[in-house]
């Protein structure tokens, strides 16, 4: 386990924090700061993970809410449209005869 700092530990509020590997858990880990955390926890974000892992993450989210993956494109000089959190839902409605 990778030491988590104390400021980052109040995002990963449902987890036992022994059981978290920043390595092997990083998709959860980037998730969950990128949509809850502050500008300090971003910071670790950023010296933690390289910025293709965050990146790669982020488009690949379905976690990360529109409005916080809006941000996070412009933030990372990426396209919105490659987001699936942005794009509109898989599902469609049904015809009615």
């Amino acid at each position: 386990m990778n030491k988590i700092p104390k400021y980052v530990r109040k995002y990963l509020w449902d987890v036992r924090l022994d059981a978290i590997d920043v390595k092997r858990h990083a998709g959860f880990v980037i998730e969950r700061v990128l949509e809850y955390g502050d500008a300090n926890s971003l910071g670790w974000l950023i010296k933690t993970y390289e910025k293709d892992e965050i990146v790669e993450i982020l488009k690949k989210s379905k976690k990360i809410s529109p409005k916080t993956g809006n941000f996070y494109a412009l933030y990372f000089g990426i396209s919105k449209k490659e987001l699936l959190c942005i794009r509109k839902p898989f599902t469609q409605k049904q015809d009615r005869f």
